[in-house]
């Protein structure tokens, strides 16, 4: 084979190859859905999983709660309040279905009525002090949950709302609606939750300290920013 014929050769076959290559479409670097992207749309989100992650993130923040409340209660000699909160506890940890905006509405008139009688308590006995100590960190650890959870929560709705905005068939529209009722509902319960708890989170570590209770742990665990 003469050298012109093998250059003419080599020429047609690198032809044929940037051909191939240039046919081929360009893949995105991204896909919406699996990360990364900018696409910022709905259908970049998860929404089951989405609310699955928020529904489990809310319950450990109300099961660390209610075991603060539990302590708090006893300490100050209020047994059936005690009793309530333990049993939200065991219901939060049970595995099974839980109505969470019932136990969240609960569990925010329980810290109320709590708040109340720590305003009107005089000086705890020992054993009272070290009860009530103990529910210092749990609570902690549920409010910095709750922040987080409250933040999850905007990026759902918003989410969720677009999505529910951008579908026209009626039957489908309802389907969705359905499947997202207790998120949205949770997601809108949240804020209200979180502003009880500013309020309280005050007064629980104010009346720690006038029982000289040492609250630097727990306070550690709070979130840093305001809520």
């Amino acid at each position: 084979m003469n050298t012109f014929t093998t250059k003419t050769i080599i020429l047609t076959v690198i032809g044929l190859l940037s051909f191939s290559i240039m046919s081929f479409p360009k893949l995105p670097v991204e896909v919406p859905g699996l990360g990364g992207g900018d696409s910022t749309d709905s259908g970049s989100v998860d929404l089951p999983s989405a609310q699955a992650n928020l529904e489990k993130t809310m319950g450990e923040a109300l099961a660390y709660l209610n075991q603060a409340e539990y302590h708090f209660q006893t300490a100050l000699g209020r047994s059936e309040d005690a009793a309530a909160a333990q049993s939200r506890v065991k219901t939060l940890n049970s595995g099974g279905d839980v109505d969470l905006n019932a136990v969240l509405e609960s569990t925010s008139s329980s810290r109320k009525a709590g708040a109340k009688a720590e305003a009107e308590a005089g000086t705890l006995s020992a054993d009272a002090k070290k009860e009530y100590a103990k529910g210092l960190l749990p609570y902690a650890q549920g409010v910095a949950l709750t922040s987080k959870v409250s933040k999850q929560a905007k990026t759902w709705i918003d989410a969720a709302q677009g999505e529910l905005k951008s579908i026209k068939n009626p039957m489908k529209l309802n389907k969705l609606r359905k499947s997202l009722a207790g998120g949205l509902k949770i997601a809108k319960a949240i804020p209200n939750f979180l502003k009880t708890l500013g309020t309280s989170s005050k007064g629980v570590f104010s009346f720690a300290k006038k029982q000289k209770l040492d609250t630097k742990k727990a306070e550690k665990s709070m979130p840093k920013d305001d809520f």
